[in-house]
């Protein structure tokens, strides 16, 4: 196949607008052109709104027309790609010089317009696309805001267009029927904020399950013994879990005591209170704390309400820090 570089920039979409006529005897061969330009569209899985998902500029598009006139002349690379529903990359790449990556990118787009430019099969419709020579290239002022073009299809107030610059969009409209000219804004997409509320939804939903877990996880345990023993199970942010007494005495010092949502300080001076309240200890007596699991610092019991309890009863603290000896000053 003999290269055809050249041609690729032989032709351009021109700015400025013809007129156009469209005969009403043509009205009802128009429809049904457009509906087999959609149904043949679709073999190749290609549909009108996946072809205004990509808006190319002026200079993309007018290459994309000439390979697409390249395409089609190719008459075996044509017919093979009718054949296969899709485009020869690789050999299409050898002929025009465009890397296959592109042309991949670009490969609806020129099915769309090689199917137009195939005078057999939808003349009404390709004959609406505007362009000419390269060095005829024109510049009009338009409104960027209104766009104009043939209604390929309607759905409620909105059209799907071509425009005589071989635009496919999708604009706001009136009730135009197929086959007519439709002007409008091109519909914005709306905004989904159910799939963002969703994400947001599973994400707290995650959250709180995993601060839910950690709070109730066990990261260190504190023993206090006197007469009586005290279990108490604290979270990796140093909340407490559970508080047991473990023997009679010991949940004498836990009876009446609210220990929820408090801290290894407040609920190790809570029993220690309660069972100096109760003359389960006594002044000068000893106690021993014996902690597992996380280390507490080395200086948790130099200030605090348990270091205040410890002082004021003046009890005999032994602390056994997970091996390593803590005292109270």
């Amino acid at each position: 196949m003999v290269k055809r570089v050249l041609d690729k920039n032989r032709y351009v979409f021109l700015e400025k607008p013809t007129m156009q006529v469209l005969h009403k005897e043509e009205d009802e061969l128009r429809v049904l052109e457009i509906q087999s330009y959609l149904k043949k569209l679709k073999e190749f899985n290609i549909t009108i709104s996946s072809l205004t998902k990509t808006q190319h500029d002026k200079k993309d598009r007018s290459l994309i027309l000439n390979l697409a006139m390249i395409l089609v002349s190719e008459k075996k690379l044509w017919e093979k790609t009718l054949e296969d529903k899709r485009i020869p990359l690789k050999s299409f790449s050898r002929i025009v010089e465009e890397p296959v990556f592109e042309l991949k990118e670009w490969q609806n787009q020129i099915i769309a317009y090689s199917l137009l430019l195939d005078e057999e099969k939808f003349p009404l419709i390709g004959k609406y696309l505007h362009y000419g020579a390269s060095e005829k290239e024109d510049s009009f002022l338009r409104d960027a805001n209104m766009n104009r073009g043939l209604s390929l299809l309607t759905k409620g107030r909105s059209s799907y267009i071509l425009t005589s610059q071989g635009q496919f969009l999708k604009i706001r409209t009136e009730d135009i029927p197929s086959g007519h000219m439709a002007s409008g804004k091109i519909e914005r997409k709306k905004l989904n904020i159910v799939t963002p509320l969703i994400v947001l939804l599973v994400s707290v939903v995650f959250l709180v399950g995993l601060y839910v877990t950690l709070s109730r996880r066990v990261s260190q345990t504190i023993i206090l013994k006197a007469v009586g023993e005290v279990k108490m199970d604290f979270n990796p942010w140093g909340d407490v879990v559970d508080v047991i007494g473990i023997n009679t005495a010991g949940r004498s010092f836990v009876e009446g005591a609210e220990f929820e949502d408090k801290d290894i300080d407040t609920v190790l001076a809570e029993i220690i209170e309660q069972a100096y309240i109760k003359e389960i200890i006594r002044e000068k007596e000893e106690i021993t704390v014996l902690v597992s699991g996380d280390f507490l610092p080395e200086d948790f019991f130099k200030s605090g309400k348990t270091r205040d309890r410890i002082l004021s009863y003046q009890l005999n603290a032994k602390i056994n820090n997970n091996g390593s000896f803590l005292i109270v000053e």
